[in-house]
């Protein structure tokens, strides 16, 4: 972990190169472990940039189950996740903002009397009550993804500890997703949740694909014509203007550290059919989804308007023919959504 001083320092040498004045939020990630010290990393980290509009945490709780906790190797208990949110209630500040991350494992549980149940019954009723108690300005849900050579371990027994099948998954999902939303809790993207002007701006910006620079280890930036940075990164890559740049630093930190991004992940130059597809699927996960849809007739099907009446009649989405939004039931069917609106993807 990274302690206040060094993320003091780095915060500040990016001061020095960028203009703050108008920064509109910091943005961390902690996990709630070592307790002690995330604690006291919080504390100090809004006590020295209190003037920001925004000091926005986001913790990685994942999972309230003492068993999955234990069996996937977090540092972390049921009755710790507990405690330390006890103690990080009394340290939040006007301009804190505090994002949970959870993830549907689907792991069910028999009951005594042989009944298959979600989680233990303790762990399901502190997450109503945490949720209720709004304490908490936004909620991060995600579905448990597993890689290929995880899929085909599916199988063995000491896995199913853990993570259930796809449609329990999915069942998990459904049901933090249910309570946050029972909570007043706005769904602004297909796994983000907050209350009114909590959302995330990082979020926002990713999804509307305005620029942004990634500027660690294997971090990923994106650059349109208009970005002050653009002819510069574009002549410093070698590679030509087309009026978008999606790139992706070193994976390597040795390389990183010797300031070698000559062997980049990933350096990708857009043309405008490449923005208009990213642009669609990207701003259809949002609340505010995809606006002047006419200018998107290059990289959509055909029959567009026919697939699109027959959603709006199932609920699945909202059209005025010139905005497309999904509804929250459109979102828990996006991918076959927008792979059916999109010529190709």
């Amino acid at each position: 972990m990274i302690g206040e001083k060094e993320m003091i320092s780095l915060i500040e040498h990016c001061e020095k190169v960028f203009n703050f004045e108008n920064i509109g939020e910091l943005s961390i990630e902690c996990n709630p472990y070592p307790q002690e010290e995330v604690l006291h990393f919080v504390d100090e980290i809004q006590k020295k940039y209190h003037r920001f509009p925004r000091v926005r945490f986001s913790f990685g709780l994942q999972t309230f189950d003492n068993e999955i906790l234990v069996n996937t190797g977090r540092n972390c208990s049921f009755p710790g996740m507990v405690d330390f949110l006890r103690n990080l209630q009394p340290l939040k500040k006007e301009n804190s903002v505090y994002n949970f991350d959870f993830i549907a494992f689907g792991k069910f549980h028999t009951s005594k009397k042989g009944n298959l149940q979600l989680r233990t019954p303790s762990a399901l009723d502190f997450f109503y009550h945490f949720v209720q108690s709004w304490f908490a300005d936004s909620f991060s849900l995600y579905t448990l993804e597993l890689f290929e050579h995880q899929q085909r371990k599916k199988t063995n027994e000491i896995d199913k500890q853990y993570f259930g099948n796809d449609d329990e998954i999915y069942e998990e999902f459904d049901f933090l997703k249910n309570t946050v939303n029972e909570a007043w809790y706005l769904r602004y993207e297909i796994s983000n949740f907050s209350k009114v002007a909590k959302s995330s701006i990082h979020n926002r910006v990713y999804r509307e694909m305005e620029d942004y620079l990634g500027l660690g280890v294997s971090a990923s930036s994106f650059l349109s014509a208009k970005s002050p940075f653009y002819m510069e990164v574009a002549q410093f890559l070698q590679k030509e203007g087309k009026g978008w740049l999606r790139f992706t630093n070193t994976p390597y930190f040795p390389k990183y550290l010797s300031d070698d991004f000559s062997q980049m992940k990933e350096i990708i130059p857009m043309e405008e059919k490449d923005f208009l597809i990213e642009k669609f699927f990207l701003g259809l996960r949002t609340d505010q989804g995809v606006k002047k849809l006419q200018g998107f007739e290059k990289v959509l099907v055909s029959n567009r308007e026919e697939k699109i009446q027959t959603y709006e009649k199932q609920g699945f989405l909202i059209y005025d023919s010139d905005t497309l939004i999904l509804t929250d039931k459109g979102m828990n069917v996006y991918n076959q959504i927008v792979t059916e609106l999109l010529e190709e993807i």
